[in-house]
């Protein structure tokens, strides 16, 4: 790195908005570095100030608020990891947190910063869009709340404009609720080439009553949540053909780069389906419907 930037470490919320605010564009938000520091190294990006939440105390907890979970934007993937909560009631986070890199990144990665990159092969926000997701969004002006799925405009871009990722909030899923996440990767510790996650609701008779897919991995420019998907496998009791049309139609969007290094768009629309098929079952099986 052969620029000179300055580096902040605010200790309340409102100093790192108005530090975010006084410094616009020029400014980065580094929490645990992860990605951002690989980025400078490559001098990829070249910010002039860096603003440190990590001591920002408002910004690491895990609590469970009224059959919803809330997770403060600097909690690390390991706090989330090791969090009985989490493994108990919202397991699919668990799933995505453990096909996430290293164990060395997990201590240092944050959940904000997961979700902050706008990476299209994000482990965590696909597990997290199909727990229906909202993102609390901090700035001059105020707070404001987002669904997951309409935070990311793009490959690094959000909504986000001067403003801090304050919280992650999910809901339990309801009762009778199965979920899945599946990666297909080059090897564990490198980024997706295909994530799937996916949450089947029955109701009583066993029909299903609510249905959530999420696709990563650079298949589009963001991650992609089907709903035209969701919408056939909703109302039915599921069965193989279903299953096999549902996920036939997830990957028809996809939009993949013919330049990736990972994979063959080819590839990855045919593994595409075969990770949903396979995670339908999956959810299906644990939401106690089917075999």
């Amino acid at each position: 790195m052969l620029w000179d930037f300055e580096y902040f470490e605010p200790v309340t919320i409102s100093e790192a908005i108005n530090l975010l605010n006084r410094f616009g564009a020029g400014a980065k938000v580094i929490a645990g570095g992860t990605d951002l520091l690989v980025d400078m190294k490559d001098e990829k990006i070249r910010p002039k100030f860096l603003v440190s939440i990590m001591k920002i105390p408002q910004l690491k907890y895990i609590i469970e608020d009224g059959g919803a979970l809330r997770i403060g934007a600097a909690t690390t993937l390991a706090e989330i990891e090791e969090s009985p909560i989490v493994r108990e009631k919202y397991g699919l986070i668990t799933e995505a947190v453990k096909a996430l890199g290293t164990v060395q990144v997990r201590n240092m990665a944050t959940i904000g910063g997961n979700i902050c990159n706008a990476i299209p092969s994000a482990d965590l926000p696909p597990a997290l869009v199909t727990l229906d997701a909202q993102v609390k969004i901090a700035g001059i002006n105020g707070e404001r709340t987002l669904p997951l799925d309409e935070f990311f405009v793009g490959v690094r871009k959000t909504r986000m404009n001067n403003e801090l990722l304050t919280e992650i909030t999910v809901r339990q899923p309801p009762g009778h609720s199965g979920t899945a996440f599946i990666k297909l990767s080059r090897t564990s510790e490198d980024l997706a080439m295909v994530n799937v996650a996916t949450r089947i609701t029955l109701n009583k008779e066993g029909v299903c009553q609510e249905a959530r897919i999420a696709i990563g991995g650079g298949v589009g420019p963001t991650l992609l949540r089907p709903r035209e998907a969701e919408k056939i496998l909703e109302g039915k009791k599921l069965d193989e053909e279903t299953i096999r049309l549902a996920a036939e139609i997830s990957c028809q969007k996809f939009q993949c780069r013919p330049t990736s290094i990972r994979a063959h768009p080819e590839y990855k629309i045919e593994a595409g389906k075969a990770l949903v098929k396979r995670a339908l079952v999956k959810a299906l099986g644990r939401a106690g419907g089917g075999k």
